[in-house]
């Protein structure tokens, strides 16, 4: 029944899909392993873009929006898969044949091409059983029947074909299981899932208030925002098991994050479209999440300070990154801190001075002069990723300056702009005010610099690592260890071989990596926060936009939307300690620092009774028994 569909909302969903295939199509060739050959490239490239727009329909969206709409909204799921079996598949299908011909590099015509293209497009099962039930709808539609207001095939077909695709949703699973061997976070992984779930369904949303318009149809607009983030699907995994094996297990590892991720999304804007006209539900979800989110990031603003006391010189303050990233920690900790106040679940009396005075008010101008800086230093640190080198310098000058210089620029926008996320939980409805706008052209400049630094960092050609000047420190780092394992005869009534081995192997490699901490830049920490910065920014242009151009208020799936924003500028502070403790040199470094910090009392050690006279503490060598120290 397509003449019942609005079909502004199948443009809006499909345009969405087309700039994020295009977008991930267009970062994977150029930035995922470009050392490849060409048809390779193009191959995996087609892979991740088809990943990025391969919705889970049928085993997700069918039963979830029959159980979140009154009326049957499913007609827009069934439109949405007829654009993928027609125009998704057969792009998808088109870069397949093209990949595998110039990898294959047979010297095929470019007529042998197109035939093989079409005999691929003809023989694929998506397009050929899409288009049979349409020929079977024109010639035989007076056969459907109709039960529950679905139109169906009459019985004992529809029984038989019931029977036929019920095992669908589990073989699906069960394939992602099996193409899993060992999951591991990966930033193509994370990046694929972001893409798909979250960039998707904002572009989505974007398009449907363009395409969407008129009395009654805030559902609809909702519905593009629920469909773009419904995860993936296991076809991708079957594309790249035929196509890439090798990115068969990066891409059912990015399938399983992608229903992680979907999960909580789908979960708040389902809560949040049973509300029709009253935001007062999602101003109190928004302010709760915005709470929790800045208690957490206090919680871990003191942890961040108390390592940097533990650690002192050992952080390697000489290094301009690692000093910024110092900096960034405690402009996010004060963040958090002056953040927490306004809340009006502390105390109502900031955000009715803020509606009162706007941003002249002292706590809301720090608030915003912090919220600025902290961008600010994001965005040096992305610099410093695609320009700097990978080995730490010894110019603490450089950081020192680099943090003042930030300090200084946001005090522009924090007393010109209206800063994010405090309209919101402040209920100030501010449309179309000059700050505002300003806000919306400071999120759009941030996103410009960082994508324009991206693509720079994926697209530049790597530089040559510096493994000869670290040979030496490597050299010197396994000669201890073989003296350690020289002394075996000596404990040999103590420990057998294997013990002193593991045990020279386990301080040989905390060595190492305490060392690369203090060598390297921490190219892993920085891009982890990079890329949700890059989603965070995105949001807020969008979020922005909508506000001041279209005058959306906090409800429906634009409470998601604005949730979800709060959520990744709030918990910046989080995200950097998962990806301190996530990187391998910093935790060599932890553990290879603190027995030296804290030494064990030898004369007052802790027994273990697994090992027979073995007394240990901190430290990972062996520890003197306690009658020595008499």
């Amino acid at each position: 029944e397509l003449h019942s569909v609005n079909y502004g909302v199948i443009a809006a969903c499909s345009l969405g899909k087309i700039a994020v295939m295009i977008l991930t199509w267009l970062l994977a060739y150029a930035a995922f392993q470009p050392k490849r050959s060409q048809g390779q490239r193009i191959l995996t490239a087609s892979v991740f873009a088809f990943f990025s727009v391969a919705s889970n329909d049928f085993a997700i969206g069918f039963p979830v929006i029959d159980a979140l709409y009154d009326k049957d909204m499913s007609i827009y799921i069934t439109g949405n898969a007829l654009v993928g079996s027609f125009v998704f598949i057969p792009l998808t299908m088109i870069a397949f044949a093209i990949g595998g011909a110039i990898r294959t590099g047979a010297g095929q015509s470019n007529w042998q091409i197109f035939v093989n293209i079409m005999y691929d497009l003809s023989t694929n099962p998506v397009i050929f059983m899409t288009f049979a039930g349409l020929l079977f709808k024109i010639i035989f539609g007076f056969s459907l029947v109709e039960e529950n207001g679905k139109i169906k095939l009459p019985h004992p077909f529809s029984d038989f074909i019931e029977l036929f695709t019920s095992p669908f949703a589990m073989s699906a699973l069960f394939l992602t299981g099996t193409s899993l061997r060992s999951p591991q976070i990966s930033v193509w992984a994370v990046g694929c899932v972001l893409m798909k779930v979250v960039v998707c369904a904002w572009l989505s949303y974007l398009f449907a208030t363009l395409f969407v318009r008129g009395e009654g149809v805030k559902p609809l607009q909702d519905f593009t925002f629920f469909y773009g983030a419904i995860p993936t699907s296991s076809a991708p995994i079957v594309f790249a098991s035929q196509f890439d094996p090798e990115a068969a297990e990066l891409v059912a590892t990015a399938v399983l994050f992608g229903l992680v991720l979907a999960g909580p999304i789908m979960f708040i804007t389902a809560y949040s479209l049973n509300e029709r006209g009253d935001s007062t539900t999602s101003m109190t979800i928004l302010r709760q999440v915005q709470f929790s989110a800045d208690a957490g990031s206090i919680f871990c603003g003191l942890l961040f300070c108390a390592g940097l006391l533990l650690l002192r010189q050992y952080w390697c303050f000489t290094c301009p990154a690692k000093q910024l990233l110092c900096f960034y920690g405690l402009v996010l900790t004060a963040y958090a801190a002056v953040s927490l106040p306004i809340n009006p679940i502390i105390s109502n009396a900031t955000c009715e001075e803020f509606n009162d005075a706007g941003l002249r008010t002292p706590l809301v101008v720090a608030f915003s002069w912090l919220q600025s800086s902290a961008s600010c230093m994001l965005l040096v640190l992305q610099f410093m990723y695609a320009w700097g080198e990978k080995v730490s310098t010894n110019e603490p000058w450089k950081g020192f300056g680099f943090a003042c210089g930030c300090l200084l620029f946001a005090l522009l926008p924090a007393f010109l702009a209206t800063p994010n996320t405090i309209n919101e939980i402040c209920n100030h409805e501010e449309f179309g005010s000059l700050q505002l706008c300003l806000n919306v052209i400071w999120s759009c400049v941030k996103l410009v610099i960082a994508v324009s630094l991206a693509l720079y960092a994926m697209c530049r050609v790597p530089r040559e690592s510096s493994g000869d000047s670290s040979s030496d420190e490597s050299d010197s780092v396994e000669d201890s260890v073989e003296d350690l394992v020289q002394i075996e005869p000596e404990l040999q009534g103590f420990e057998g071989q294997t013990q002193v081995q593991r045990s020279a192997e386990s301080i040989g490699s905390l060595e190492r990596g305490a060392e690369d901490w203090n060598r390297l830049i921490p190219r892993g920490v920085i891009l982890t926060i990079t890329i949700m910065n890059i989603v965070k920014v995105l949001t807020q242009v969008i979020n922005a936009a909508l506000v001041h151009f279209a005058d959306h208020k906090n409800m429906g799936s634009f409470a998601s939307m604005l949730l979800l924003e709060s959520a990744l500028e709030h918990a910046q502070l989080i995200v950097l300690m998962a990806a301190l403790f996530f990187d391998a040199h910093f935790t060599a470094l932890l553990l290879a620092i603190i027995p030296r910090i804290f030494p064990r009392n030898s004369c007052c050690p802790a027994r273990d009774n697994n090992r027979n006279g073995t007394w240990f503490g901190w430290s990972l060598v062996r520890q003197p028994n306690p009658k020595d120290c008499q």
